[in-house]
């Protein structure tokens, strides 16, 4: 039975006397067909043998419009990257270095610039990837099996044979088990084919991901409630998922901390002061060579909403590296960032053994832009080199900090309580 968007249109039934009653009753009771259903009617047997009786009604269903996804999914393995870079720098000569960036607008034409360069480059170089990642062959004994489940089940319900009907249900049995021995086929030759050039191939971490259920595509509810309110469409759930994020999740409280009081002050005071001492040191200026450092360090995720892979990066030219450092030494300077770069994609990942319906069993992760991500890198490890050489971390902090493990915390409470007994017992 097919509906068509937006469009009435008639559906006929053909049930069996004996079943007409409790099939009836299923549709007029399916949800949420149920407030779609119009105009039921019944007529007279059409005279076959069984006495077929004829049901009518009508469906007006209108489609929900589905937006396009604004992820691009490239296909890296067919790439040209020295069309790439010369499209890329094609691009980029284009800018006049003669415009001065000391405003905010123009940080953000310079940043908008560079991301547009790089999109037109990526989308002259890099094929999309036409189709997702193929399934294993078949052997020729499932192919016959298919061919024969399929003609055993028209000629049962062309003849109601029980003989028939029997034979659908082995030679799907039949079918199950040696889509089975296939599959653990193709799993034996994938692991004898392994070598350690092959380890991380795509097709290896794919079987990885499928065995223990992690980004796998994964199928939606229909529709989600929270607060007492209903979602179905895209729409309404996605509106209904942002209410839950923002008021159950990250709620703003009042902080009543001296310590964050303090500095917020502290920060405050460095905004507005002024270098006036030729001793106080000021902030390097970023190196091409601490960017492509750090091009290298990207770890692989999605692309944020510029989508601007980490790949198109690490394989740039010496043009845009320059324009990167440039870009990035007048944000520093202006202390401002790019729009875009704050602007996230969220994707929601389901939860093991959670409830599709509730919006709590999902857990939101943030694409950001890897434009935004690299300066970001490069701050991170200037700070942390200040720290470490001002001696301003606490000794036993081990939490985001090279070279430390929390398990190192976790012995010294340990052997606390421990010498806390031995000094607590009696003697």
């Amino acid at each position: 039975m097919k509906v068509l968007s937006n469009v009435s249109m008639m559906i006929v039934q053909h049930l069996k006397k004996n079943e007409y009653e409790a099939k009836l009753d299923w549709i007029l009771g399916s949800q949420p067909l149920l407030s779609f259903i119009t105009n039921v009617e019944t007529h007279p047997t059409i005279g076959t043998i069984n006495g077929h009786e004829l049901l009518t009604f009508d469906i007006t269903i209108g489609a929900e419009p589905k937006v396009t996804s604004p992820r691009l999914s490239l296909n890296f393995k067919a790439v040209k990257w020295t069309n790439f870079r010369s499209k890329l720098d094609q691009q980029l000569i284009l800018w006049n270095n003669d415009l001065s960036l000391n405003s905010p607008l123009n940080i953000e034409d310079y940043s908008m610039f560079i991301a547009n360069s790089i999109m037109l480059a990526t989308q002259e170089a890099v094929p999309t990837s036409t189709s997702t990642s193929k399934s294993y062959a078949l052997s020729e004994a499932s192919k016959s099996l298919i061919k024969l489940k399929h003609q055993a089940y028209r000629r049962w319900k062309r003849t109601g044979d029980n003989i028939d009907k029997r034979q659908y249900y082995n030679s799907k049995i039949l079918l199950t088990n040696s889509l089975r021995n296939d599959r653990r086929d193709n799993l034996n030759k994938l692991m004898s084919s392994l070598c350690h050039k092959k380890m991380y191939s795509d097709k290896v971490w794919l079987t990885v991901r499928k065995f223990h259920c992690k980004r796998v595509k994964q199928t939606f509810t229909s529709s989600m409630t929270y607060n007492n309110t209903a979602a179905t469409s895209d729409k309404e759930k996605a509106d209904l998922l942002a209410d839950y994020f923002e008021n159950d999740v990250y709620s703003y409280t009042d902080d009543t901390l001296p310590f964050h009081d303090q500095v917020t002050s502290q920060a405050s005071n460095i905004k507005k002061k002024s270098i006036t001492s030729l001793n106080t040191p000021k902030w390097k200026q970023i190196t091409i060579e601490e960017v492509k450092y750090h091009i290298k360090q990207l770890r692989n995720s999605s692309a944020g909403p510029d989508n601007i892979h980490k790949r198109c990066l690490k394989n740039s030219s010496e043009l845009l590296i320059q324009h990167l450092t440039k870009l990035f030494n007048k944000i520093l300077k202006q202390g401002y960032t790019p729009t875009k770069w704050k602007t996230v994609n969220i994707i929601l990942v389901l939860k093991p053994n959670k409830d599709k319906e509730h919006p709590s069993s999902y857990r939101p992760i943030s694409l950001l832009s890897y434009l935004g991500k690299l300066l970001e890198k490069i701050i991170k490890q200037r700070l942390m080199l200040e720290f470490e050489r001002r001696n301003i971390l606490p000794e036993h902090q081990a939490g985001f900090r090279p070279g430390k493990m929390t398990i190192y915390n976790i012995l010294r409470l340990e052997r606390y309580a421990q010498n806390q007994r031995r000094c607590a017992r009696p003697r």
